[in-house]
């Protein structure tokens, strides 16, 4: 057994947290002080927070956080990877946390990505995560249940859990569900998974948790009613930021407007946003490469204009189906971002990671590589039957390399390369008419 050394979990601080009702639909009063001391410690990823915080976290969500949490306890410059270890995803978080032994694949060659992480496998990944970086912590020995018997489901705790789960639950770095019960099994929400995370620095880190080390939003107030066709929202600059993400949510905590900005200021107009209630979030990218976030901001956008014929009129491409549509205008709303290998959030995309990422906020899950989604996703179309939203594929070999979104008189949208852009090209001349492989299609 490794030596154990006594800490005390630092407390979280409330000050921010007094300011603000902060009661964003996927944000729970109970994770608001673990979520903004994460955020101050630079240990959540846009990935996480731009999605509902409530809904369950997946296994590559869950590699970033634990990367995040590894560079906090080592203070190393970790490198990126020369490719992934599995076929099914580019992540560069999951092939970091392959290599320092923090997850496993789920068969030789696959990880299963968008697989829900459970409680126990929280506890697992979490120790693990401490393991590599070589705190001095005490990891029980697989046969003690001591901490798991207390709960009435403490027998579901699947034996190759138990060390990890009785370790966490030992420094409290997970509690159970309620007083009498743990819920092994069930699916870790990605609030849940944050509040770990930060439980975990917290106790074995040395935190540096400053409120100005965050971004903080000035407008619109929190629990502002705006009823003008154009807003703007401002927000405070930390001192070593160099960009930004907005992130604006609706009511169900859907996230419906996502831009990365140079400065502290955006406009918001009648043509992103129908009407209904909001909450902004602002994460700010910095010096180093990790990223911090504010508290969300709650407000009532009422203008009268009818989003869908604006956001239609202002379109590059338009289509008579709405739900391709917003397939469209999403993709759109990325143009000019740079090309990010294994990138798949608007800090940077790949190709599939592209299409992946615009269907998804559409409400489609896609699976996450090009060969996956030619494979899996979707049914196939002839060029002859090309409609807009339509997936198409090149390639020279058996599997396709490059996948981009049919938008309509022989162009596409899509994310190319290292060095280029998202941008609009032409499938009917040069390499992607010679290396065209078929298409795709997800809406009927």
């Amino acid at each position: 057994m490794k030596v154990v050394q006594k800490m005390i979990l630092s407390a979280f601080s409330l000050t921010a947290v007094l300011g603000t009702s902060a009661m964003a639909a996927d944000l729970s009063g109970w994770a608001v002080s673990g979520y903004q001391s994460a955020s101050e410690a630079g240990l959540v990823s846009y990935s996480v927070v731009s999605n509902n915080l409530k809904d369950s976290i997946t296994r590559e969500e869950f590699c970033e956080l634990a990367m995040n949490l590894y560079k906090k306890l080592t203070n190393e410059v970790v490198p990126v990877p020369a490719g992934s270890p599995f076929t099914d995803t580019d992540s560069v978080a999951v092939a970091q946390a392959y290599n320092y032994g923090i997850v496993q694949g789920t068969d030789d060659n696959t990880f299963t990505p968008d697989r829900l992480v459970t409680r126990e496998e929280m506890a697992k990944m979490l120790v693990s995560t401490l393991t590599a970086s070589e705190v001095v912590f005490n990891i029980a020995d697989g046969a003690d249940t001591s901490y798991v018997d207390s709960f009435s489901d403490g027998d579901d705790v699947s034996a190759w859990a138990m060390s990890s789960v009785n370790t966490a639950l030992n420094y409290e770095l997970m509690t159970g569900v309620t007083d009498t019960t743990l819920e092994p099994l069930t699916a870790t929400s990605r609030e849940q998974a944050i509040v770990s995370v930060n439980r975990s620095y917290s106790k074995f880190g040395s935190p540096t948790y400053s409120a100005d080390s965050m971004p903080e939003i000035i407008l619109p107030e929190d629990g502002a009613e705006i009823s003008t066709e154009s807003f703007d929202v401002e927000w405070t600059t930390p001192s070593n930021a160099v960009s930004y993400h907005v992130i604006i949510k609706n009511s169900s905590a859907k996230a419906v407007l996502l831009k990365d900005v140079d400065s502290n200021s955006i406009t918001v107009t009648s043509s992103a946003l129908p009407n209904g209630d909001y909450s902004i979030t602002i994460g700010a990218v910095l010096a180093d490469g990790s990223e911090v976030y504010s508290l969300p901001v709650d407000f009532t956008y009422s203008y009268a204009k009818n989003k869908t014929v604006a956001a239609t009129a202002t379109s590059s491409y338009t289509s008579s189906n709405p739900t391709i549509q917003s397939i469209i205008d999403t993709a759109e709303s990325f143009l000019g971002l740079p090309y990010v290998w294994g990138g798949t959030t608007p800090s940077g995309f790949d190709c599939s990671g592209f299409v992946q990422y615009v269907y998804g906020q559409n409400g489609y899950s896609l699976t996450r590589t090009t060969y996956t989604q030619w494979d899996n996703d979707g049914t196939y179309v002839s060029k002859s039957d090309l409609q807009p939203g339509d997936l198409v594929y090149f390639g020279s070999g058996g599997s396709p390399s490059h996948v981009g979104l049919y938008v309509g008189d022989g162009m596409m949208i899509h994310s190319p390369r290292t060095g280029d852009v998202v941008k609009f090209s032409t499938i009917e001349s040069g390499y992607y008419a010679d290396c065209y492989m078929g298409a795709k299609r997800i809406v009927n």
